[in-house]
């Protein structure tokens, strides 16, 4: 172990940013993870407080507080034997200032559910315009009882500040229901209900009997597993699945300093199996290296990773979605993923080192001493000379290091590909039906909650701009074999609908009839005459259809007040498709229309996701996630940049001796950094594309996200490969142009 440890030291600044790479690569993995198990905590603690001991909800929504349930039913579900007392609750999400997403929940002041905020300070509420902050929020806010806060386009009094563990409810707000039936346009409507019984004996007869009086709800206590359990396990594995590329990246830099540590120590490794070391000592030597390495750098990482966990959670932006506890599953799986990488990564060099014989070792020069095989030498002459020669006198390292750098690479092309794709197929969906606008409710934090009065459509309508208006209803449940299932409601008789390539069967006719997308169809084995269950109600396929958009495919079109009804949204529409007479004007006309009616949101059709929340979201995470993965290549070029130059310390010396200015040497260096990195861009591409294509195969979410590519996107890619490779060139470069002759001849 104290060789392990002294050669370690030998060479600090290899070691640390070794380290450093393995560590930025696991603390990735905790922070994403924290922000995953964070929104699935979040969302799983909604709707199932210990107060009640049974949540009843719309049994097909994606999660409990999508659902939305007629307030009338609260009336029957109380007359259910067993049943003592219940309370509605609305629960929604909103934007202000200072966060994108806002939780604000509705709640009755006399129903027993309001106990579940404990206050800390204040009283609870007693009336409208009330409002009770949760801690985190009232913190970041800076709000304390008696301060106004601001919701929407309207004001309300803080009378009490709570706080109930969970990191939602704890950075949102609880307003009167009936507040928030007006500001989520839920009128009459409920997201779920909560109920007390008379005695919890009677708990599984008291679910029976609400399962069995409504085929469209379900009733669940705390703690049991829901329908909204898929996608909780999607947000919680989601953070781990964007890490691990980050650790995959920092662990191939690791195998390269290994592939370098074996090289400069060829002859100290050949007196050592002089002296008698069997070759399993030499591997154990070499591999324990690698593991120490991978061990300090994945605790480094997971102190890294609680540093910059905590320090997320001081932003409102996204303090919500973080539940401010560790799961110590993730430390343990992040650490034993560096250690596998260590032992991976050191595995080949250690073999590599195990095989010299000892006189051949002790022949050796240092570092510089380079043997050019046939490869090196073909590649050699097909790059020509100067600073690329340097690349191909180590191409194993040189062709690790690109794959490497590649993966890091790769992973933002893949992103870039299915946001890309994302926004093509969202604007290609929505433009169709020959919209040259698009509405949606202003300051939606969501496509999902955005919900619009149907009379605007009709006022708009009339405006003489206009030449027709498309009313569209898009919401999500589940198919029997099918996790998610898009439902369009349209109306026949307007022009979005007509963009719909009947393949089989014919057009909407009945309330109960459905067209079926293709994709869908194939999925659930049905054919024209078929029918279809669909969060409680029946449908009758009478066409099969095949657009091209996946969304769209992947789903099915049913009438529009049959969308209404279904989703609980009476009189409301999700989009509304604008044909103008004069489609040049159209961009004025946008800024005409929201002046005229500001509780819509009008965006030109080709630009419709620009402005869109989701987007704007998904543009911060990739942003973050890109960031990421530049800091994590820029230190590993460095590090093999580094150990390039440690390597030719001698010749750089010869070459300063000879009269090469510290300018010269710096550009020499820096040219190899670039040009590893355009290697690296290109091996990065190809990757890339390549996980882009295996993730379409995913059968779940592989369809709907299918990657787009862009020259300009590639070319972007490029370019931040070559900044990437200028970044991480520096220090090395600095380095080799200021040795000076005399030392570096004598560097051994």
């Amino acid at each position: 172990m104290r060789m392990i440890l002294n050669n370690l030291r030998r060479r600090k600044t290899r070691t640390l940013l070794t380290m450093l790479g393995i560590a930025i690569g696991v603390a990735a993995v905790i922070v994403l993870s924290a922000f995953g198990a964070g929104m699935a905590d979040g969302f799983g603690q909604i709707g199932s407080p210990a107060e009640a001991d049974l949540t009843v909800y719309q049994k097909d929504a994606l999660l409990i507080m999508m659902g939305v349930i007629d307030q009338a039913t609260g009336d029957d579900l109380a007359r259910v034997r067993g049943v003592a007392a219940v309370a509605g609750t609305v629960v929604g999400v909103i934007q202000t200032r200072e966060s994108p997403y806002f939780l604000v929940a509705g709640e009755d002041p006399h129903g027993f559910a309001i106990g579940h905020y404990r206050l800390v300070v204040g009283r609870p509420l007693s009336a409208k315009r009330q409002l009770m902050l949760g801690k985190s929020a009232a913190a970041h806010f800076n709000k304390r009882v008696g301060d106004s806060f601001r919701l929407g386009d309207a004001s309300y009094r803080v009378v009490g500040i709570y706080a109930t563990g969970a990191s939602f409810e704890d950075n949102g707000a609880v307003i009167h229901l009936a507040d928030a039936q007006r500001i989520f346009d839920k009128r009459q409507q409920v997201s779920y209900f909560k109920l007390k019984l008379h005695n919890l004996q009677q708990r599984d007869a008291v679910k029976q009997a609400i399962e069995r009086g409504w085929d469209d709800l379900a009733a669940t206590r705390s703690g049991e597993p829901s329908k909204q359990d898929d996608m909780l396990s999607l947000y919680r594995s989601f953070g781990w699945f964007l890490g691990i590329f980050a650790i995959l990246v920092g662990g191939l830099g690791m195998m390269n300093a290994m592939l370098m540590s074996v090289f400069e120590r060829t002859r100290e490794i050949g007196v050592l199996r002089a002296l008698g070391w069997r070759r399993h000592r030499v591997i154990g030597m070499i591999l324990g290296e690698a593991l120490v390495l991978a061990l300090s750098g994945g605790l480094l990482g997971i102190g890294l990773g609680v540093i910059l966990t905590q320090l997320a959670s001081l932003s409102p932006a996204v303090s919500g979605f973080l539940s401010g506890t560790f799961n110590p599953v993730v430390f343990v799986q992040a650490l034993v993923t560096a250690l596998v990488l260590g032992a991976v990564g050191g595995a080949y060099p250690a073999l590599r080192a195990a095989r010299l014989a000892p006189v051949e070792a002790m022949r050796a020069e240092s570092g510089a001493a380079v043997h050019w095989g046939a490869g090196a030498r073909l590649l050699t002459r097909i790059s020509g000379g100067g600073a690329l020669r340097n690349l191909w006198r180590r191409p194993n390292r040189t062709l690790t290091s690109a794959i490497g750098l590649g993966i890091g690479v790769g992973f933002i092309v893949t992103l870039m590909g299915i946001t890309t794709g994302m926004r093509t197929l969202f604007t290609n969906m929505l433009s169709a039906g020959q919209a040259d606008l698009v509405a949606e409710q202003a300051n939606a934090s969501d496509a999902a909650f955005s919900a619009i009065d149907e009379r605007i459509a009709e006022q708009l309508r009339a405006r003489p701009e206009v030449r027709a208006v498309s009313k569209l209803v898009l919401g999500t449940t589940s198919a029997p074999g099918l996790p998610f299932f898009f439902a369009f409601g349209l109306d026949p008789h307007e022009e979005y609908i007509q963009h719909y390539r009947i393949r089989t069967g014919g057009m909407l006719a009945r309330p109960r009839d459905i067209l079926l997308g293709r994709l869908a169809a194939d999925s659930l084995k049905k054919r024209v005459g078929d029918s279809l269950h669909l969060a409680g109600s029946s449908y009758r396929v009478v066409g099969i259809y095949e657009n091209g958009v996946s969304y769209e495919d992947a789903g099915g079109v049913i009438a529009l007040n049959e969308a209404q009804r279904l989703f609980r949204k009476p009189h409301q529409v999700s989009f509304i498709g604008i044909a103008l007479r004069d489609p040049s004007q159209a961009a004025p006309i946008a800024a005409t229309l929201e002046r005229a009616f500001p509780a819509i949101m009008v965006n030109q059709a080709a630009n419709v996701t620009e402005r869109m929340q989701d987007f704007a979201t998904l543009n911060a995470v990739f942003a973050a996630l890109v960031g990421l993965m530049v800091l994590v290549n820029s230190i590993v070029m460095a590090n093999v940049m580094m150990m390039s130059v440690f390597e030719r310390t001698q010749e750089i010396g010869v070459l300063r001796a000879l009269g090469w200015t510290q300018q010269r040497v710096l550009g020499m260096v820096l040219v190899e950094s670039i040009a590893l990195s355009g290697l690296s861009g290109l091996a990065g591409v190809a990757i890339g594309v390549a996980l882009g294509a295996l993730f379409t195969l995913e059968p779940t979410y592989g369809r709907l996200l299918p990657p787009t590519y862009t020259a300009t996107m590639l070319g972007q890619v490029l370019a931040l490969a070559l900044i990437l490779g200028a970044l991480g060139g520096l220090l090395p470069a600095w380095r080799a142009a200021r040795l000076r002759p005399v030392k570096a001849l004598r560097y051994e």
